[in-house]
C-alpha cells in the first residue's frame, strides 16, 4: 500500500497484503490514482459520482411513488420475504466471518468494528428464518398480518450494526488500536440476544411501532412517531457512517470501502422508506427489502473485490517468492564457485607448483640419463600445462561469481585469455545487451571458456572473433577461429570438452552448433531463449543434469 499525504506523519496499522486494502492498479474502473492522495484534489472521485447517482436515483423513486398513489410499495408475500431473508443471513454471516479473519490477521480495527455490525444483523436475519421456518404452512401463507416482534428485533439489530460501522470508523480514521475485541463483538450481540427474548417475551407490551388504520385490514397501517424516529436514527447514523467509509476510500484508496459505502447508502434509504412504509414480519415484503437486497448486492461485490484483491496479492507473492528462491540459487552456484576457486588455488595449485619445484631440483642432477632426462621433460611440460588449466579455471570461476554484465564479465575474460596464451581475440558485445538470467550468464561463460581452450589446445589458432547479439528473442554467442578446422561429426565419449558444451547448452534450453573444415577454422555457435521478463526456461522445460532428454544439435568430432 502506497502512503498519501494524509497518512504521512503517523503509522498505518495495516499492512499492504491486507484484503481490504488493494494495490492501486487494481482501482484504475474507480479513477485514476497517483502519489497525490484523492482527497487533495478537491473534486469528487467515481465514488462520489456512484453515490450521487444513487442518491438522485432514490429521490426520482419517492418523487414518482409519491405522485403515483396506485403504485404498490407494500405487498404480503411470505415465500419471497423468506427468500429474501435467507439471502441476507448467507450475505451478513459470511461477511462478518471474513472480517473477523481480516482482524485476526491485521488487527484492524474497522475490520473487528464490521465483524460485530454484521454479525449481530446475521443474527437478526436467522431469527426471523427460524421464526418463519417454525410457522405453520398455513399461516405463513394466509394474507394474515403477524406481529411487530420481529421488527423491534431488526430495528435493534441494524441500530446497534450502524453505531458499530460509525465507531468502526473513527477508531480507524484515528489510529486507534483494536482493543479488547472479544468485548467488542460480545456486547452488541448479549444487547441484541436480550432484545430478542424481550421481544418474544413481553413483545405485546412494548410501545407500537405500527398501527392499523382500519382494524383487520392488512394493508391499512401507518407507523408511529416512534417507529419513524428510531428509522431515521439508524438512517442517519447509517449516513455517518458512509461518510466515514467515503473518507477512508479517498484515503486509502480500498475498493472494498467503496464497495461498502454504497451499501450502507442503501441501508440507510432503507430505513428512511421503513419510517413511511410499515413492515412487519414475516409476510409482507415492501420497497424497504429492495433496498436491503441491494444492500446485500454491494456486500457481495465488496467481498468479490476483496477476493481479486486477495488473488493478486497471493501471484505476486508467489512471482516474488519464485524470484527470491531463483536468486538463492543463483547465489549459492556463485559462492559454491568462489569456494571451488579458493580450493583449486590454494590447494591443487599450490601442490602443483611445489611438484614443479621438486623436479627443477631432481632436473639439476648431474647423474640422470638421457631416459631420465626425457621424462623429467615430460613431467615439467604436463605440471606447466596444469599451473596453465588450474589459473584458467580459478580465473573463470572468479569472472563468474564477479558482478557485471554479460559483455563486461566476457570482456574480462577474454582478456585474460589473451594475455596468458599470446593469442589475439576481438570481442564484439554491445552494451545494450538484454540482462540475462544468472544460471544463463554463467553457463555461456563457461561455454565460452570451454571453446576458447579448445582453440589453445588445439587449433593453433593466431585470432579468435568473440560476438555476442541479441537474436529470436534470446542471445546468440559465437566464437570463430582461424586455426587448422577438423572434421566435423557426432562427438564420442571421450570429448569430454564438447559433450560438456552440449549439456551446458541444453540445461539453459539453448542450441548448440559446431561447424569445421581442415584448414578451415572453427565456428562454434550457441543460441540460448530469453522469456519476456528477463528470464530463461521454466525448470520443468529444463531437461536434468546431463541434458538427455533435450539434447541440443551438435556437429563436432575433435575431443577436448
Amino acid at each position: 500500500m502506497r502512503l498519501g499525504p494524509a497518512q504521512a506523519g503517523h503509522t498505518d496499522p495495516r499492512i499492504a497484503a491486507d484484503a481490504w486494502y488493494v494495490d492501486l492498479n487494481l482501482l484504475r474502473p474507480w479513477g485514476h490514482v497517483n502519489d497525490t492522495a484523492v482527497g487533495d484534489r478537491g473534486g469528487p472521485d467515481r465514488l462520489d459520482l456512484a453515490l450521487i447517482a444513487s442518491l438522485a436515483a432514490f429521490v426520482l423513486g419517492a418523487a414518482f411513488v409519491t405522485l403515483n398513489p396506485d403504485v404498490r410499495t407494500r405487498i404480503v408475500a411470505p415465500s419471497l420475504d423468506l427468500a429474501l431473508d435467507s439471502v441476507a443471513l448467507v450475505v451478513t454471516s459470511t461477511v462478518a466471518w471474513l472480517a473477523w479473519l481480516r482482524f485476526r490477521e491485521g488487527q484492524h480495527p474497522l475490520a473487528l468494528y464490521q465483524s460485530a455490525a454484521f454479525l449481530v444483523l446475521a443474527i437478526a436475519y436467522a431469527h426471523a428464518v427460524i421464526g418463519t421456518v417454525r410457522l405453520d404452512l398455513q399461516a405463513m401463507l394466509s394474507t394474515t398480518e403477524p406481529g411487530q416482534d420481529q421488527l423491534y428485533v431488526f430495528l435493534t439489530a441494524r441500530l446497534l450494526a450502524a453505531t458499530l460501522l460509525v465507531f468502526g470508523g473513527l477508531a480507524t480514521l484515528r489510529g486507534w488500536a483494536a482493543k479488547r475485541p472479544t468485548f467488542v463483538v460480545l456486547l452488541p450481540l448479549a444487547f441484541l440476544l436480550a432484545a430478542i427474548l424481550m421481544a418474544d417475551i413481553v413483545g405485546s407490551l412494548l410501545p407500537p411501532l405500527v398501527r392499523p388504520t382500519v382494524a383487520g385490514a392488512a394493508e391499512a397501517r401507518t407507523v408511529t412517531t416512534a417507529g419513524t424516529a428510531i428509522h431515521l436514527v439508524g438512517a442517519g447514523l447509517m449516513i455517518v457512517a458512509v461518510i466515514l467509509c467515503r473518507r477512508l476510500w479517498r484515503r486509502d484508496q480500498s475498493l472494498g470501502d467503496a464497495y461498502v459505502a454504497i451499501g450502507l447508502l442503501f441501508a440507510a434509504f432503507a430505513l428512511v422508506v421503513g419510517a413511511t412504509t410499515p413492515g412487519t414480519h414475516p409476510g409482507p415484503v415492501t420497497s424497504a427489502d429492495l433496498l436491503w437486497l441491494a444492500f446485500d448486492i454491494a456486500l457481495l461485490l465488496a467481498v468479490q473485490a476483496e477476493a481479486r484483491t486477495v488473488l493478486g496479492a497471493l501471484r505476486r507473492a508467489n512471482q516474488s517468492l519464485a524470484e527470491l528462491r531463483e536468486a538463492d540459487v543463483a547465489r549459492a552456484a556463485l559462492e559454491e564457485r568462489a569456494r571451488l576457486s579458493r580450493e583449486l588455488h590454494d590447494g591443487l595449485t599450490q601442490d602443483l607448483w611445489l611438484a614443479k619445484l621438486k623436479i627443477g631440483r631432481l632436473a639439476g642432477l648431474g647423474d640422470l640419463g638421457p631416459d631420465a632426462r626425457v621424462l623429467v621433460d615430460d613431467a615439467t611440460y604436463a605440471i606447466d600445462r596444469g599451473l596453465a588449466e588450474a589459473n584458467q579455471a580459478v580465473m573463470a570461476m572468479r569472472i563468474a561469481a564477479a558482478d557485471g554484465t554479460f559483455p563486461q564479465l566476457l570482456r574480462q575474460y577474454t582478456e585474460d585469455f589473451e594475455d596468458r596464451f599470446g593469442i589475439r581475440v576481438h570481442v564484439e558485445a554491445p552494451p545494450a545487451l538484454p540482462d540475462l538470467p544468472v544460471r544463463t550468464q554463467a553457463e555461456l561463460l563457461r561455454i565460452a571458456q570451454e571453446a576458447l581452450t579448445n582453440v589453445h589446445r588445439h587449433s593453433g589458432a593466431r585470432t579468435v572473433e568473440v560476438s555476442v547479439r541479441s537474436a529470436d528473442g534470446g542471445v546468440t554467442l559465437a566464437i570463430v577461429d582461424d586455426g587448422g578446422g577438423f572434421e566435423a561429426g557426432e562427438p564420442r565419449e571421450t570429448d569430454f570438452g564438447l559433450l560438456a558444451m552440449r549439456e551446458r547448452a541444453a540445461l539453459i534450453g539453448g542450441e548448440l552448433q559446431i561447424r569445421s573444415n581442415p584448414g578451415a577454422g572453427t565456428r562454434v555457435v550457441v543460441h540460448a531463449p530469453i522469456l519476456p521478463g528477463g528470464t530463461s526456461l521454466p525448470t520443468a522445460d529444463r531437461p536434468p543434469e546431463g541434458g538427455a532428454s533435450r539434447p541440443a544439435p551438435l556437429s563436432s568430432g575433435k575431443p577436448a
